[in-house]
């Protein structure tokens, strides 16, 4: 249960079910970098993802997480909402165009919103039991501070095992940005855990990362985190083709 590792149905992360109250409470503020913020940072992520299907492939999309690191308290840290629609092309190639409206808080003090448009290039095929994806994301990004886009590849193998009576599948994936401001790679993240199917409409995937990342702070960071991903009921009609 990868990011896309069923495409019978989407997943998405979204956080912790209650953050609409943090999409219309975060101040608008560039993030600026100072001395005085850490580089290096050990976390623990809690992702949700809900997917709530509209018409055939258009899905509502509601996201954020929950941080707990050395820097601030634990909160949440990111609300999102927005609309995707994804389309198969062939065997092995999907495009899903992406709108979403996110509200952001790294530091005390650092907040931000922006409205990002994206479209991801996926491909998705199998050899033997191995399982691999590639996704080619390119966002466009609107801010209070300016617009910017960036282009991001993940490089992601997946492999089912069977431990007892679970089946779970091990991967290992890695993820780099190019940020067209920068003009620049300007990070990478590294990945390897486990997910597992929790029935039709859901799932869980636990990861350990590792980012290098030196136009951030905290930029460098070891993280451990939990993802889990949800589709509703359809909204109007029949679900058909999901």
């Amino acid at each position: 249960m990868p990011f896309f590792r069923q495409f019978s149905r989407i997943k998405y992360r979204v956080g912790f079910l209650i953050f609409p109250l943090f999409l219309s409470s975060f101040p608008v503020y560039s993030q600026t970098i100072t001395d005085d913020e850490p580089r290096r940072e050990n976390q623990f992520r809690g992702e949700v993802a809900v997917a709530v299907p509209l018409f055939n492939e258009l899905f509502l999309t509601f996201g954020g997480d929950l941080r707990i690191g050395q820097v601030d308290e634990i909160r949440f840290v990111r609300g999102e909402v927005g609309f995707l629609y994804k389309q198969k092309i062939g065997k092995f190639f999907f495009v899903v165009p992406r709108y979403r409206y996110r509200a952001e808080q790294l530091f005390s003090g650092a907040s931000a919103t922006e409205n990002r448009l994206s479209v991801d290039g996926i491909i998705n095929f199998k050899i033997s039991k191995l399982e691999i994806t590639d996704n080619n994301l390119f966002e466009f990004r609107f801010q209070r501070s300016g617009y910017s886009q960036r282009y991001r590849n993940r490089l992601k193998v997946s492999h089912p095992v069977k431990i007892a009576d679970t089946k779970i599948d091990l991967f290992v994936s890695d993820e780099v940005y190019y940020e067209w401001e920068e003009r620049a790679w300007t990070r990478n993240r590294f990945k390897i855990g486990f997910g597992r199917d929790l029935g039709e409409h859901g799932g869980y995937e636990i990861y350990y990362m590792r980012q290098n990342n030196g136009f951030s702070r905290p930029g460098d960071l070891h993280v451990f985190g939990m993802e889990f991903e949800f589709e509703t009921k359809k909204l109007f009609g029949s679900k058909k083709g999901i």
